[in-house]
């Protein structure tokens, strides 16, 4: 039996290759892996520079296609880079706002359509920018709080929760996204979580 994941994200999401520009490859991609595997049906959802939604359209465009796929088994978001990108000064805190903001309001205006037992909060792996520009460390500090403040949401709103922020990813040149090896260790880790799972 095959369970069927909507991947909604941002870049590291959809597969971007950072500084080189352009995608990895489909099964190169921690979705596509996952999907290779012969376990999971995943429909990716990532997209370059996305942030947390917090605009009624975005709401409104995430529900519509959730409804168009009635039988998905869970839907993972994983999202709040690009929210410290631009909110670097506000901190992983503020970020963690938005977050629940936006879980809180599809849980309650769409609860026919996302259930709890269906979502799957991933804390984002943290970024290594400190290492090209040291004053770009408390970014990468930010990144790792996340997980912190993401695991209390999920208990809060009783989700499921992964924290990639830990998890020993390889990040390419820039410090953000993930190389093709760094996808396939993502995607080892993402199958150990799945597995608790279902």
């Amino acid at each position: 039996m095959t369970h069927k994941i909507i991947c909604y994200g941002d870049s590291n999401t959809y597969g971007a290759c950072g500084f080189v520009g352009g995608r990895h490859a489909a099964d190169s991609r921690w979705t596509g892996i996952l999907h290779d595997s012969g376990l999971y049906e995943v429909v990716n959802l990532g997209e370059n520079g996305r942030e947390i939604p917090s605009d009624r359209w975005e709401f409104n465009e995430l529900a519509d296609f959730l409804r168009q796929e009635p039988d998905f088994d869970l839907l993972t978001i994983m999202l709040g880079t690009n929210d410290l990108l631009t909110m670097v000064r506000s901190g992983s805190a503020k970020v963690a706002v938005r977050m629940e903001q936006f879980l809180t309001e599809l849980l309650n205006t769409q609860p026919n359509v996302c259930r709890t037992e269906q979502i799957l909060l991933i804390a984002p792996p943290s970024t290594v920018l400190g290492k090209m520009a040291p004053s770009s460390a408390a970014l990468d500090e930010a990144c790792r709080e996340l997980g912190d403040y993401y695991a209390d949401i999920a208990g809060k709103l009783h989700i499921h929760f992964a924290n990639a922020s830990v998890w020993p990813v390889e990040l390419g040149p820039d410090g953000v996204h993930m190389t093709v090896t760094g996808h396939q260790i993502f995607a080892e880790e993402m199958k150990k979580v799945l597995a608790d799972i279902f």
